[in-house]
């Protein structure tokens, strides 16, 4: 098929779509398609054949690379799963890198730990909330806690910017989520459940896991934390696509970057909470360029798993403690 391909557009030049973003790992290399929303992991030398190929004509890659069994092999891939197309003239400009979110909100992800505190002052927190501009909530109950202080804390937002809510408890059998009837509700996630399961039920679905709370909220990276659209390519190239713009508040209403962070960045309450987003900027900012091993995986413009990187003032670099070890492509639990 590609040999037939190409012998029609001889006189044509091979271009790369400008929403298909070849990435290098350390060990595999990626190629991201912005508009298809997907990822396809293949070898760094692929990555590097479209480098070589990319605006030259087809007359030159047939003479140079037509004895080459794996470059053709390379080429099918590329014509069939739609990477590349043959023109004249490139039609397509290059993605800007510059303006990478659109989004006016100061914070768009929160996760709160609910407890009697965060309930009996749920109204200012709310406020803080709308203020904030936060799309995406998400509820967390620690074994032990009412879960009807879910109904008590959701009650207050009926009218909050939130566009996304999704809730986290410990598993219990006969729970019925219609119980919460709010229409945002899209993700319930059940840990330290006996079994592992997933099921939709009216649009909300609910997942089950046999972690434990403290596994459950520890930072990990995953297929299922993989995020592939223009939007997050862009905000992994200029910030930390796991941390930017998003922020854990636990029980005594303080403000961390995740479960297992030992820093706190201020109060919930504050009134002058621009000064607490300022220092959280600060982590949000610091790209996966410039973290190890962050830095040689393929996945590092696309996945969200919220490491906190610290720094090594010997080494001069960020550090995370990863489950994922780009040089051999395998993951660990």
């Amino acid at each position: 098929m590609e040999l037939t391909c190409l012998k029609h557009n001889w006189d044509k030049k091979l271009f790369l779509f400008s929403c298909c973003i070849p990435v290098k790992g350390s060990a595999r290399g990626a190629i991201y398609d912005l508009q298809r929303d997907d990822i396809e992991l293949v070898p760094n030398s692929l990555v590097d054949f479209i480098s070589y190929i990319n605006k030259k004509s087809v007359q030159i890659i047939i003479d140079e690379w037509g004895d080459n069994e794996v470059a053709w092999e390379y080429l099918e891939l590329l014509i069939q799963k739609e990477f590349i197309f043959f023109s004249l003239e490139d039609h397509f400009p290059k993605l800007s890198h510059k303006c990478f979110n659109d989004d006016t909100s100061k914070i768009e992800y929160m996760t709160i730990v609910l407890s009697e505190f965060i309930v009996r002052n749920s109204k200012t927190i709310a406020e803080r909330i709308e203020y904030l501009g936060v799309k995406c909530l998400h509820l967390h109950l620690s074994p032990g806690t009412n879960w009807e202080q879910i109904l008590e804390f959701t009650h207050v937002l009926k009218q909050s910017c939130v566009i996304s809510l999704s809730i986290s408890l410990s598993y219990q059998k006969d729970f019925n989520t219609n119980i919460i009837k709010e229409q945002r509700l899209k993700n319930v996630y059940f840990y330290s459940s006996p079994y592992s399961e997933s099921i939709e039920i009216y649009n909300v679905k609910s997942y089950f896991f046999e972690y434990n709370e403290e596994e459950f909220l520890f930072p990990r990276a995953g297929i299922n934390a993989i995020s592939i659209n223009h939007r997050a390519f862009l905000t992994g190239k200029n910030a930390n696509l796991g941390l930017y713009k998003t922020v854990f508040v636990n029980a005594d209403g303080m403000l961390q970057l995740n479960s297992v962070d030992v820093k706190e960045y201020g109060y919930i309450l504050d009134t002058d909470i621009e000064n607490n987003l300022f220092l959280l900027s600060e982590i949000w900012n610091i790209k996966r360029d410039k973290i190890m091993p962050c830095r040689k995986c393929e996945l590092k413009y696309a996945c969200t798993a919220n490491f906190i990187p610290t720094y090594d003032d010997k080494k001069k670099m960020y550090f995370i403690n990863c489950n994922y070890n780009p040089n051999t492509n395998e993951w660990f639990t």
